[in-house]
């Protein structure tokens, strides 16, 4: 089956997180070929170099720097978006595609932060508030949050976000983190639009696509080998989002079946995106996170 090519990038820089493997490899590749300037960021750099040099042996024109990046380390975050600042003064796509999912045992990080929430929510949004001014610095700049259908297993529970006293189960933890994306994705939106910025804020959700993740990671996996779309099928959502004209921005994108389809919009709840619990997971995110928005607008130079 033929896939439609993007519309030309020229000229857009976009960073793409995890952008090593699976969906976001994916993203690269086809950013990269559409003229995109791409930051490949990834925890792992001899492994984005090795990423970077397999995408140039197909496309020896194409633009690719690698970045380190660890979502989990606030140090790393900080880091990364400084190197940025200092080569770039705008960013005109953030795709926030890195992530962890189902993870057996319960893990945190460094901060005492559950892994899933830590690495899926709170390390994109501590990125996306640090790289802020180069965002509102763009024409229209977009970011794409990727999350899951799995947000429906999702619940934000406040008194026990790090799973203290929670039985940890890996499906639920995830569907937290994936439910954070979503929320976020709404008050970034209409922090966007209290700032009159143009930029827009979407999420998407690739179905159930062969990754080498999904592929090997419990029922999911024995699913996946059998039912799941190509990656250069499961990426349509979110390049769909971020590249395509005429969107609205609090747009949430996936597979027309669930699973697998075209793209199309996914109509989200008002239960899903109550507007309570948007407002206290930000104000929470912030708290843990140490990174402020700004609440008004740079004034221009």
């Amino acid at each position: 089956m033929s896939l439609p090519s993007l519309a030309c990038q020229q000229g857009r820089i976009a960073i793409v997180s995890g952008g090593n493997v699976g969906l976001g490899y994916e993203s690269v590749r086809q950013l990269a070929q559409a003229g995109a300037q791409v930051i490949l960021a990834c925890r792992d750099t001899n492994k984005g170099e090795q990423a970077k040099a397999c995408i140039l042996r197909q496309q020896p024109r194409a633009d690719i720097s690698v970045l380190g990046l660890d979502l989990t380390r606030a140090e790393s975050i900080e880091r990364f978006s400084r190197r940025f600042a200092s080569r770039f003064d705008h960013l005109d796509l953030l795709l926030n595609n890195a992530g962890v999912v189902n993870l057996p045992q319960l893990c945190r990080n460094e901060c005492g932060h559950e892994m899933h929430m830590a690495t899926n929510h709170l390390g994109h949004f501590a990125l996306t508030g640090r790289l802020m001014p180069q965002l509102l610095a763009a024409p229209e700049a977009r970011v794409v949050t990727v999350s899951s259908g799995g947000y429906k297993w999702g619940v934000i529970d406040f008194d026990d976000l790090n799973w203290h006293r929670r039985p940890y189960h890996r499906v639920k933890a995830y569907g937290d983190s994936k439910l954070a994306n979503l929320l976020f994705m709404d008050e970034l939106q209409r922090r966007f639009r209290q700032l009159g910025s143009p930029a827009l804020s979407l999420a998407a959700h690739p179905g159930l696509s062969a990754t080498e993740r999904q592929q090997s990671i419990g029922i999911g996996g024995w699913l996946s080998r059998r039912l799941a779309t190509p990656v250069t099928q499961g990426v349509r959502p979110q390049l769909l989002a971020a590249t395509s004209a005429d969107l609205s921005g609090g747009q949430f994108w996936g597979p027309r079946f669930g699973i697998w389809g075209p793209p199309r919009p996914i109509a989200l709840t008002d239960e899903v995106l109550d507007p309570a619990i948007r407002s206290r997971l930000w104000t929470l995110s912030e708290q843990l996170t140490g990174v402020q928005y700004p609440t008004t607008a740079p004034t221009a130079a």
